[in-house]
């Protein structure tokens, strides 16, 4: 097992994989560190979906495209980023996973008053934990709009009640992956 403080400085979203699937069990290890990050109240209101079908995660991909275009088109001019990320959602034949072979779609109880940040945090331990491992992991924020349709979450099997917090990719990276430019945070200490 790796130092964690290396683990959070050298973990990098992915997005370009190889072949290789990544085993259940390696999954369910994955799944085991996310129940141990902390909640409020210590309510643990997640619950997990393992999306390893490709039919399922292309569908799921297409919604999430149709879903997130309208959104970007306002600031496409403002940001690119987002500019580029449009054409990425408009060109036929993209995946909003990346070729991933497995997606952990990480649900909240839409009860418990922190779910987003307790699923936050999940997530954070799934990453880190599948880094220690060599397996890479990206968060696909862009899928969301489409995962808030509750018929797309009753037909995943979502239990009643859950919301989709953090849909998240693994696979073994194809390739290093450089490391993005790091802002020096502004720190106000009270003393």
């Amino acid at each position: 097992m790796k130092d964690i403080i290396e683990m959070i400085k050298t973990r990098r979203c992915v997005r370009e994989y190889k072949d290789d699937e990544v085993s259940d069990e390696d999954i369910k290890l994955l799944i085991d560190c996310a129940r141990y990050a902390p909640s409020g109240f210590n309510m643990q209101p997640w619950s997990f979906l393992v999306v390893k079908n490709k039919d399922v995660m292309r569908r799921l991909s297409e919604s999430g495209k149709k879903s997130m275009i309208p959104l970007l088109e306002p600031i496409k001019d403002s940001s690119k980023t987002a500019s580029n990320f449009l054409v990425f959602l408009k060109t036929r034949g993209t995946d909003m996973f990346y070729n991933a072979p497995v997606l952990v779609i990480i649900l909240g109880n839409k009860n418990a008053p922190t779910v987003d940040v307790d699923c936050a945090m999940a997530a954070q331990n799934m990453m880190l934990a599948a880094h220690s491992k060599g397996i890479g992991s990206c968060w696909i924020g862009g899928v969301l709009p489409a995962l808030m349709d509750e018929s797309i979450l009753k037909e995943l099997g979502a239990p009643p009640g859950y919301k989709a917090v953090a849909p998240l990719i693994f696979g073994y990276p194809k390739g290093k992956i450089p490391v993005p430019q790091k802002i020096e945070p502004e720190v106000k200490w009270l003393r």
